[in-house]
């Protein structure tokens, strides 16, 4: 499909959906492994994948409402569930291990819902998903071998080749768009290796960005509303092909727009300050993995 990137004067055409090659390149190495060596770690994180690929894929072709994109995102949770691909207890910085053996279940639960729209919802700049994730990944794999979880290190691995190699294509300026089959597919691959890992609390902190993004979002426009059903944008495009920030009361408030509220900007300009709030973070998340160690 080709959509336009609104972001640019003249009405640039850009390539869409990378879900199905995104999904090849993080669900090949899943199913390998567990073929090779039976963990069934392997084969939860690669249904979990594929149970969320499809609801993007189908959201792709048919638009789904946000309440239903967020609720069918919850199957992807399943698997990691019933295949017991998890550890119910956090380790917490300075207090260590807790047994959350009720609890733990619900968390799962929700974070690949929750992990998976958050991330779509920062795909708003070229090369922000991709850059993000990109980051994300290298703070997971440093937190990993922090940890000493030599056996771990795989996922955030595959994690890593598989944002880097889509930011070759995706960053400024975009080649080809995720679509939601591929953000919601990096998002929830992300919240499955945070539960297989164990990095949880580093993790957290790394995607605050994220997390805070997505509660300017919910908060201002009250609920799950899928974004290419929001009449009013909250950037827009000016004469000068800069983004400025929309001054219609209804435009719902998000990071993004946050940060263009220092004035008129290059995407380019915004996007690397997106990309540095989560370098910010994800810098923080390996100063907390190494408090844990003590």
């Amino acid at each position: 499909m080709i959509v336009i990137d609104f972001h640019k004067k003249g009405g640039r055409l850009v390539p869409k959906p990378a879900g199905p090659a995104i999904f090849a390149g993080l669900a090949f190495p899943m199913i390998s492994l567990y073929l090779l060596s039976l963990d069934l770690r392997y084969l939860a994180i690669f249904l979990a994948t594929l149970i969320v690929f499809i609801v993007g894929l189908v959201d792709d072709l048919r638009i789904l409402s946000g309440f239903s994109k967020m609720a069918l995102t919850i199957l992807g949770s399943i698997p990691i569930l019933i295949l017991g691909a998890y550890t119910p207890s956090i380790v917490f910085p300075f207090i260590g291990s807790t047994r959350l053996t009720i609890v733990y279940p619900l968390l799962v639960l929700v974070t690949i819902p929750v992990v998976a729209n958050a991330v779509n919802m920062i795909d708003v700049y070229n090369g922000t998903l991709s850059g993000a994730c990109t980051i994300l990944a290298s703070s997971q794999l440093i937190v990993t071998l922090i940890s000493g979880n030599f056996g771990n290190i795989v996922f955030p691995l595959t994690f890593f080749m598989v944002s880097f190699a889509f930011y070759i294509f995706n960053r400024y300026p975009s080649k080809i768009f995720a679509g939601d089959s591929g953000s919601l597919i990096l998002g929830a691959f992300f919240g499955a290796s945070t539960i297989v890992t164990r990095t949880e609390i580093p993790s957290l902190i790394a995607f605050l960005p994220a997390i805070l993004n997505g509660f300017y979002i919910i908060a201002s426009i009250r609920g799950f509303v899928e974004h290419r059903q929001i009449k009013e944008r909250p950037i827009l495009l000016n004469e000068e092909g800069l983004l400025e920030v929309s001054r219609s009361k209804f435009a719902p408030i998000t990071l993004a727009r946050l940060i263009v509220a220092d004035g008129p900007m290059s995407e380019y300009s915004a996007a690397k300050r997106i990309l540095l709030l989560f370098l910010y973070s994800s810098l923080l998340a390996i100063i907390t993995s190494l408090l844990m160690k003590w």
